[in-house]
Order: structure tokens, then sequence, then C-alpha cells
């Protein structure tokens, strides 16, 4: 009986010592985020840190990696490009300069040293010099949005396979198989302040993300998946 005792409170120790715990969770968006990238053009990546998807932390040394998508446990760990990031202008606001080699797709982890809170986006197109690939389908450019705003940080969405297992905070509500009016859901995204109710046990609000109206169209056709209902309980 002590034994077991002793294990219980074992995890329950281990459960309290987790980041999360201790409020060591950030949400990292992307100011601008491309469509894909060019082979040996550097690209900067502006980007700020929110810890618990608030605060913007400007006291962080985050990095940015760059390695190749879908590549094997050696490449992971050897053929990766690491790049420290410099804080910007504005608070939270960090830059870091990302150059690919090879076509291809990437795929870029930022690590926001807080408590080794990571943050992988999902894989950029590289393509080569002086080539223009055509424009992302709504859908696919929502998607990769989701993830580069920080959405998927805060919100699940378990019917898109590349969200299946992310790492979720659950603050926000689940968007599994939910969808909402167009109009509202874009004045949402593009003003999270005007619906907000009272706040809720300290449970983190949405914040402000600036998007641009395709931007904004892009996120409204991806959380929908291209239906249009009457739900307009969006919470957050």
């Amino acid at each position: 009986m002590r034994r077991a005792l002793g294990v219980l409170a074992m995890a329950v120790l281990l459960i309290a010592a987790t980041p999360t715990a201790f409020g060591g969770w950030a949400v990292v968006t992307l100011q601008e985020v491309p469509e894909y990238l060019v082979v040996g053009t550097p690209t900067t990546l502006s980007f700020k840190i929110r810890q618990h998807g608030e605060t913007l932390l400007d006291d962080r040394s985050p990095t940015v990696t760059l390695r190749k998508a879908n590549s094997g446990f050696l490449s992971r760990v050897f053929a990766r490009d690491r790049v420290v990031a410099v804080r910007g202008a504005e608070p939270g606001l960090y830059e870091a300069t990302i150059t690919p080699t090879e076509t291809g797709e990437v795929s870029v982890t930022i690590d926001t040293d807080l408590f080794r809170w990571k943050v992988e986006l999902l894989p950029f197109r590289v393509v080569a010099a002086g080539e223009t690939p055509p424009p992302m389908w709504s859908h696919v450019r929502g998607r990769q949005l989701f993830a580069a705003k920080g959405c998927v940080t805060c919100h699940a969405k378990h019917d898109e396979p590349e969200f299946d297992d992310w790492q979720v905070v659950r603050v926000g509500p689940d968007l599994t198989g939910r969808s909402f009016p167009t109009d509202w859901l874009a004045l949402k995204l593009a003003d999270p302040a005007q619906f907000r109710g009272a706040r809720i046990n300290n449970v983190p609000v949405m914040p402000a993300l600036t998007l641009d109206e395709r931007e904004i169209a892009a996120l409204v056709h991806f959380v929908n998946g291209g239906q249009v209902t009457t739900e307009t309980d969006g919470g957050g």
C-alpha cells in the first residue's frame, strides 16, 4: 500500500513539474508567413512569443532550426541549420534569417527558450531560383496559417491529419468537426476583443493577430472545411 501511495505521489509531482504546470508554454506567431522559400535566397522570419498566448516576452533567446522535412533520424540530428534569432523593434518580436540549400520541403522549428517549449511549423515548399509555383489552394494556405499563426497551440483540430497528434494546450475551444458563419468568424479573427465575454478561471483569451484579409479568408475556409452553419459559440 505504501509503495502504491509513493508511486502515486511521484506521479503527481511529475505532472506538477511539467512546463505547462509552471506556466512554461507559449504561442509563437509568425508575422508574415511565406507560401514558399527559394533555394539560396535568405528569408527573414519575424515572429512573436506570447506566454500563455497573451503576455509578449522580450527577454528570451529563441532559435530557429531548418532541416529537410520527412528526413531520417541522422538527418534530423546532423543535417540541419540552427539560427539564433535577434530581437526586433517591437516588444516580443524576434527575427531569424534562414536560407534553404535544396528544393523539396523543409521543416522549421522554433525553440522559444521558455521551459524547452518548441513549435514546429508545417513544412514549407522550397523551389529553385527563378521558379514561381502556383498559389496555394485556400484550404491548404489556411492550414499553413493555422500552425504558423499559433492557432493550433490552443485549438485542437483532429479532423485534419497534420494536427491529429499536435501538442495542444487546451485553453481554446476544440474546433474538430465544427464550422461557423463566414462573416462572424472573419470578424472574430480580425478583432477577437469585440467577442470576448468575462474571463473565466484566468483562462487566456485570444489575442489580436493582425491578420490581413487574405489570411482571414484562408483561415475561415480552413476552419469551416467548406461548410457554413449557424453555430456562433466560438469562445476564446
